[in-house]
């Protein structure tokens, strides 16, 4: 069994400004998170991969992607984590 994905902070710190403040282009977060757009792209895609983030169905006005996350994807995500380190707890 392998660790979580969210495990990586980077991504981590990606998921919860998503979850916590609701959709936002990759702008918004690269800026927020200082993270550059090359990095913020890698991770978006593996997040992305993983069903745990999404393009929304609404564009932003001036017609860049819009992401924002799946919640029952991050509850098994998270489950999962636990049972991983289950043994250690």
């Amino acid at each position: 069994m392998e660790p979580s994905i969210l495990m990586n902070l980077r991504r981590g710190r990606i998921v919860h400004m998503l979850a916590s403040l609701g959709p936002a282009t990759a702008e918004d977060l690269a800026g927020a998170l200082a993270i550059s757009p090359v990095t913020l792209t890698k991770e978006i895609g593996i997040l992305s991969d993983a069903g745990i983030i999404r393009v929304t169905g609404s564009p932003s006005a001036d017609s860049r992607p819009t992401f924002t996350v799946d919640i029952p994807t991050i509850v098994a995500e998270i489950a999962h984590a636990r049972q991983f380190f289950s043994p250690w707890l």
